[in-house]
C-alpha cells in the first residue's frame, strides 16, 4: 500500500505524464479499422487514408488533452487555461491524430512494428520508457505498483481504495497504448533518419565544399537598367509559365472577411461608480480586524499574511510603508485602471528568505503510518541522517529525491504552508527538526539557512479594477448593432464606418486558422465565415473583449490560383528572364575579355565579394546569389566569368584569389553539421507524407 499512497499523492503529475498516453490509446483504437468503434457514419471529422474519426470521438480526445493540459497550468503555473487555448488544444489534437495515423500506415507498408517482448521490456523489463521512469524511483517499486493495480483480488481493500486501483489501471493501460505508439514513431523515423545518413563521400564533399574560399571582382548589370516598357509579353508566354509551374500555385480554401471589432471599455462613469464604491469601504477597511474575510468579497488583490521586504516593494508601497505606522491607511489613489487603497498590518525585521528541507506525510495517516512518521522524527532529533530519510520516506517525490531539499523561499511561500510553517521559517531561530501540520501533509521540517534580517512589512490592498458596468455593454452593443442594421449591404459597411467612429479590418482566413488581426481567440469567427455566402453577415461576437461583426466580401475554394491573380508575379519573373536574354545578347557581341571592359560594357563598376565558400548562403551587398556563388566558387581564378543571371541582374566575375583550409577533416564535425541538414528534411518529411495521402478534414464544420 506504500507504493499505491506515494501514486495517490503525485496524482496530479499522473494525469500530466499520462494525458498523451489517453491521447495515444484513443488513436490507437483508431488505428485498428476493422473494430467497431469505427462506425458508419457521416459525421466524420477526419478522415485518414479511409479512416475516419466521428465528432463524438474527437471531442473525447480534446476533452482529455483539455484535461490534462488544465492539471498542468494549474500544478505548473496556480491557473487555469488562458483565453483562446480550447482552439489551439482543437488543433494539436487534429495534428496529433494525422501524425499517428500516418505513421502507423507508413510503418505498416515497410514491416515496422513493435513485438509484445520489445514493449514488455519497456513497461517493467531492462529498458523502461521514459515516460514510466520519472514515475518511479526504482523498478521495484514499479513492479510492486503493478502487481497491487492488476491484483484480481482486491477484496482486502475498502471501496474507495479499490476505486482508486482501478483507475490507475485504466490509466496504465493507456500509458501502455503511449510507449507502443511513440516506439512506433521512433522506429519509423529511425529508419527514415538511416536512408539520409552520410557516408564517408557525403561527409568529404561536404568539408570540400566549406574548405574553399574565395574572392572575386564582379560587375552587375541591373534588370531595372532594361525599362519594361521595351519588353513585350504575350497572353501565350503568360499562360506558358502559368502551366509550366502551376503546383506552385495550389492553395488551401480561404475566406477574405471584412469585419470591425468594437473594444468593450468603460465609460466615465463606469470610473466614476468605481471610486465611489472604493471610498465608501474606507472607514470599514480602516477599522477591520478580519482584514482577509474583508478583502475576500472586495478586492480584486488577493490578500496574504505574509510580510515582504520593503525594498522590492515598488515606489508607491515604499514610500507608504516608510512614511508610516501600524493601522495607517493611504488611499484611494489612480493607477493601472485600478482604484486603490494601503493598509499597513504590521512592520518587523526578519530574513528575505530561508532554505529549508522537509520529509511529507500524507494527511490522515493510519496508525502505522502515525506510528513510522513519530520513529523517524525520534531518529532525526538524534541525529539521523535527513537526506537518505527523506529519500526513501518523503511523499513529495521532488524534494525527497533531492534529500528533501526545498531550496531558498520567502515568505509568499512558506505561508502557503500555514502559519506554523511560516512562523517557524522566519519568525523563529529553531534549527532543529520540527514536526508541522499543513494543509498539503505532516512535515517534518528544518530550517538549515537563514539570511540576514531585513526590513519587511505587511501591506493589506484593497484594490478594484475599473470595469465596464452593464450599462456600458448595452450601449456598445446596441452602437454595433445598429450599424449593422443601416449597412448591411458589404460597399456600406466599409464606407460608411468612419462616419460612426468604426474601423473597418481585413482578414485572409484559412479552415486551420485560430486567430487573426489582433484577434486571438477568433475560431468562432472562422467557422462563421467558412459556412457562410459571399457577402452574408455575422452575428455580434463577443471575443476577447470586442464586439466583434464580420462580412465575407471573398470565397476562395481548395485548388490553383487563377492565372488572374499571379499575373503579376508571372509577369516579372518574364521580365526578368527577357531583360537577362537581351543582357547577355548585348555582352555576347561586346565580346569582353576582362572584368573592367565587362564593367564597362554593362555601364557598371567593379566590385568586391570575399571569403566566399560553397555554403555561403549571401553575399555582403547584394543578399541571396547563390548562382553567383556557385559560378565563382567552381572558376578557375583569373578567367573571365559569366555571364550569369541571378535576383537582381546579369553579372560578370573574376576570381582574384582562392584559398584552401589545410586543417585535415574532422569526420565527427562535418557529419554534425551534415545531420542539421538531414534534421531539417526530416521535419519536413510528415508534410510529405500528408501530401502522399488523402487526409480529409472537417474541422470547420464541427468546431
Amino acid at each position: 500500500m506504500a507504493t499505491l499512497q506515494k501514486i495517490r499523492n503525485k496524482a496530479g503529475l499522473l494525469v500530466i505524464v499520462i494525458g498523451v498516453a489517453l491521447l495515444a490509446f484513443i488513436i490507437g483504437d483508431f488505428l485498428n479499422s476493422g473494430q467497431a468503434f469505427f462506425r458508419m457514419s457521416k459525421d466524420k471529422v477526419v478522415v485518414v487514408n479511409g479512416k475516419k474519426v466521428t465528432t463524438q470521438e474527437f471531442s473525447t480526445l480534446v476533452n482529455r488533452r483539455t484535461e490534462e493540459m488544465q492539471a498542468m497550468f494549474r500544478q505548473q503555473y496556480g491557473m487555469s487555461l488562458p483565453e483562446g487555448y480550447s482552439a489551439r488544444i482543437n488543433k494539436e489534437v487534429f495534428d496529433q491524430i494525422v501524425q499517428e495515423m500516418l505513421i502507423s500506415d507508413a510503418a505498416a507498408s515497410v514491416g515496422v512494428k513493435v513485438s509484445k517482448e520489445e514493449l514488455s521490456d519497456m513497461l517493467q523489463g531492462d529498458h523502461i520508457a521514459p515516460q514510466i521512469q520519472q514515475m518511479f524511483s526504482n523498478k521495484a517499486e514499479l513492479l510492486n505498483f503493478l502487481q497491487i493495480i492488476f491484483n484480481d483480488d482486491l477484496s482486502q481493500y475498502s471501496d474507495d481504495v479499490v476505486e482508486q486501483i482501478m483507475d490507475y489501471r485504466t490509466k496504465w493501460i493507456s500509458l501502455e497504448q503511449d510507449v507502443k505508439k511513440q516506439r512506433l514513431s521512433e522506429k519509423y523515423l529511425g529508419l527514415v533518419l538511416k536512408t539520409m545518413a552520410p557516408n564517408k563521400y557525403d561527409l568529404q564533399a561536404s568539408y570540400d565544399n566549406g574548405r574553399k574560399s574565395v574572392a572575386f571582382d564582379y560587375a552587375l548589370q541591373p534588370y531595372s537598367s532594361i525599362s519594361d516598357n521595351d519588353i513585350t509579353i504575350t497572353n501565350e508566354e503568360l499562360a506558358a509559365a502559368y502551366n509550366k509551374d502551376k503546383e506552385r500555385y495550389k492553395q488551401d480554401a480561404h475566406r477574405t472577411i471584412k469585419y470591425i471589432a468594437v473594444e468593450i471599455v468603460p465609460s466615465e462613469a463606469d470610473y466614476k461608480t468605481t471610486e465611489e464604491k472604493i471610498n465608501a469601504l474606507r472607514e470599514t477597511f480602516a477599522s477591520t480586524h478580519d482584514m482577509g474575510g474583508f478583502l475576500t468579497f472586495n478586492t480584486d488583490v488577493p490578500y496574504t499574511e505574509a510580510y515582504v521586504a520593503v525594498s522590492s516593494m515598488d515606489d508607491e508601497m515604499k514610500n507608504f510603508v516608510q512614511k508610516s505606522q501600524t493601522g495607517d491607511v493611504y488611499g484611494p489613489f489612480f493607477e493601472d485602471e485600478s482604484y486603490k487603497m494601503y493598509r499597513l498590518m504590521g512592520k518587523h525585521n526578519a530574513p528575505d528568505s530561508v532554505k529549508v528541507r522537509h520529509i511529507m506525510f500524507p494527511l490522515n495517516s493510519s496508525a502505522a503510518v502515525t506510528a513510522r512518521i513519530d520513529s523517524i522524527y525520534t531518529v532525526l532529533q538524534k541525529g539521523g541522517n535527513f537526506a537518505e530519510m527523506a529519500r526513501q520516506f518523503s511523499a513529495e517525490r521532488n524534494s525527497g529525491a533531492n534529500g528533501g531539499e526545498i531550496g531558498w523561499i520567502s515568505e509568499i511561500d512558506a505561508i502557503q504552508f500555514g502559519k506554523d510553517f511560516n512562523d517557524l521559517c522566519f519568525n523563529s531561530r529553531n534549527n532543529g527538526v520540527t514536526r508541522i501540520e499543513s494543509p498539503y501533509g505532516i512535515h517534518l521540517v528544518q530550517v538549515t539557512e537563514r539570511k540576514a534580517p531585513v526590513a519587511k512589512a505587511n501591506v493589506a490592498q484593497l484594490v478594484m479594477n475599473v470595469r465596464p458596468s452593464s450599462d456600458t455593454y448595452s450601449d456598445l452593443y446596441n452602437k454595433v448593432s445598429q450599424y449593422i442594421a443601416n449597412n448591411n449591404k458589404l460597399a456600406d459597411f466599409e464606407a460608411n464606418a468612419s462616419n460612426e467612429g468604426l474601423l473597418v479590418n481585413t482578414a485572409t482566413l484559412t479552415a486551420d486558422d485560430i486567430n487573426f488581426g489582433t484577434i486571438n481567440d477568433g475560431r468562432s469567427v472562422v467557422r462563421w465565415a467558412f459556412n457562410a455566402k459571399k457577402e452574408a453577415m455575422s452575428e455580434i461576437f463577443n471575443i476577447e473583449n470586442n464586439f466583434l461583426v464580420a462580412m465575407v466580401s471573398n470565397i476562395s475554394e481548395e485548388g490553383y490560383m487563377p492565372q488572374a491573380t499571379v499575373e503579376p508575379y508571372l509577369r516579372q519573373e518574364i521580365l526578368k528572364e527577357k531583360k537577362a536574354e537581351k543582357i547577355m545578347a548585348d555582352l555576347k557581341a561586346k565580346n569582353p575579355t576582362q572584368i573592367d571592359a565587362a564593367a564597362q560594357a554593362m555601364n557598371s563598376k567593379v566590385e568586391e565579394a570575399k571569403f566566399i565558400t560553397f555554403n555561403t548562403s549571401s553575399i555582403a551587398g547584394l543578399g541571396s546569389e547563390y548562382a553567383l556563388i556557385g559560378a565563382a566558387t567552381s572558376a578557375s581564378k583569373g578567367q573571365l566569368g559569366g555571364p550569369v543571371a541571378g535576383n537582381r541582374g546579369v553579372y560578370m566575375f573574376a576570381v582574384t584569389t582562392q584559398e584552401n583550409n589545410t586543417e585535415p577533416m574532422d569526420a565527427v564535425a562535418e557529419a554534425e553539421k551534415y545531420n542539421q541538414k538531414v534534421y531539417v528534411l526530416l521535419n519536413q518529411f510528415m508534410s510529405v507524407l500528408k501530401e502522399n495521402s488523402e487526409v480529409e478534414d472537417n474541422r470547420i464544420k464541427f468546431y
